[in-house]
C-alpha cells in the first residue's frame, strides 16, 4: 500500500505531464461512481509510460492502466496507488502497401469511435462494429470487445506491447490467442497500440452500416444515463441480460443504482448512485443466477479499488 506522498517521490523526478493526486475517481469513470486514488497520471506518450511503470514497480506501486475508464467499476474506497490513464496516446493512421493492404495503425488511448470515423474518411471496411463503442483501442484488443457478430481478433494485424521487463516488442496476430472477452497476454503485459487488417469500401455502404448500429444501439441500450456497458459475459446459448431478465430482476433498485429497465445487462446510474449500490445489483443477479439456474455469472466490467 502507497502513500500518495510516496507516489510524488517517485513520480517527481521523471514525470513532466498532468499529475492529480487523491482524486475522486467518480470523476473520471464512466458510471460516475468510484472513490479517490492516490494518484492519476495522464500519460502523454511511450516513453512517459515506460518511465513511470518502471519506477512504480521499482518501488512495489500498484497502478491500473486504462483508456478512458468505460467499463470500470472504482469501489467506494478508491484505489490505493496510481491510475494511468493514456489520454495522450491517441494517434490514428493508416498506409497501404502491395505487400499488406490497408492497414490502420492506432495508439492504445485512441477511442474506438475515432478509428471509425477514420475509417469513414479513408473508405475502410472491417471496424463498423465497433460504432457504439465508447471505448479506447486498448483495452479492446486486451478483451476481443466484439459486436454485432464480429471481435477485435477479425481486424487486428498486430499489437505493441511493454513488457514487464519495460521492453516493447510487437506481437503478430498469430502470436495471440483471442477467446470470448479474453486474450493470452501474459500478466502484466501493456498494449501500446494496435494495427489492424482492413479493406478497401465504398464509403456510403461503410457509413450505412455504422449508422443501422448506431440506431441499434439507441434502441436498446440505455444511453440517457451513465454506465459501463454489459455488466455480465454473455454465456454459450444464452445472453445475460435474458437470463437477468427472466429471472425477474429487470428495473431493480439499489440506492442511485438501477439494473436498466430497457437492457437488463446494463446497470445504470440514476444520480447519485455508490458504487456499493452498483455493485449490491452486480451480487444480487449473481446470486439469484447460481441459486436458481444453476448459472456462475461472470462479470465483463473490471472492479477494482477497497470497499
Amino acid at each position: 500500500m502507497a502513500a500518495r506522498n510516496e507516489i510524488k517521490e517517485v513520480l517527481g523526478d521523471i514525470f513532466a505531464g498532468k499529475i492529480l493526486y487523491d482524486e475522486p475517481m467518480s470523476l473520471h469513470t464512466s458510471l460516475a461512481v468510484g472513490g479517490s486514488a492516490d494518484a492519476v497520471v495522464f500519460i502523454e506518450n511511450e516513453d512517459q509510460l515506460a518511465q513511470v511503470t518502471g519506477r512504480l514497480r521499482e518501488k512495489e506501486i500498484d497502478f491500473y492502466i486504462a483508456g478512458n475508464l468505460t467499463n470500470v467499476i472504482v469501489r467506494d474506497g478508491g484505489y490505493r496507488g496510481a491510475v494511468l490513464l493514456m489520454t495522450g496516446m491517441k494517434e490514428v493512421g493508416c498506409e497501404y502497401t502491395p505487400q499488406d493492404g490497408y492497414v490502420m495503425s492506432a495508439l492504445a488511448g485512441a477511442a474506438l469511435a475515432k478509428i471509425v470515423s477514420r475509417s469513414v474518411a479513408e473508405e475502410l471496411t472491417g471496424l463498423e462494429f465497433c460504432a457504439g463503442i465508447p471505448g479506447s483501442v486498448g483495452g479492446a484488443v486486451w478483451m476481443n470487445a466484439g459486436a454485432y457478430g464480429k471481435e477485435m481478433k477479425d481486424v487486428v494485424k498486430a499489437v505493441s506491447i511493454l513488457n514487464t521487463d519495460g521492453e516493447k516488442k510487437t506481437m503478430n496476430r498469430e502470436e495471440i490467442s483471442f477467446g470470448y472477452r479474453r486474450t493470452s497476454f501474459p500478466v502484466g503485459t501493456i498494449i501500446l497500440g494496435a494495427k489492424f487488417k482492413l479493406e478497401k469500401g465504398e464509403r456510403s455502404g461503410i457509413k450505412e452500416r455504422i449508422n443501422d448500429i448506431l440506431q441499434s444501439r439507441q434502441a436498446k441500450h440505455p444511453l440517457e444515463f451513465p454506465s459501463a456497458g454489459s455488466v455480465f459475459k454473455n454465456m454459450p446459448g444464452q445472453a445475460a441480460g435474458k437470463l437477468i431478465e427472466d429471472m425477474g430482476l429487470k428495473g431493480m433498485k439499489a440506492g442511485g443504482a438501477q439494473i436498466s429497465s430497457k437492457h437488463a445487462n446494463f446497470i445504470v446510474n440514476r444520480g447519485n448512485a455508490a458504487a456499493a449500490d452498483i455493485l449490491g445489483l452486480v451480487e444480487l443477479i449473481q446470486i439469484k443466477a447460481k441459486k436458481e439456474r444453476g448459472v456462475n455469472l461472470e462479470t465483463e466490467v473490471v472492479i477494482i479499488g477497497e470497499d
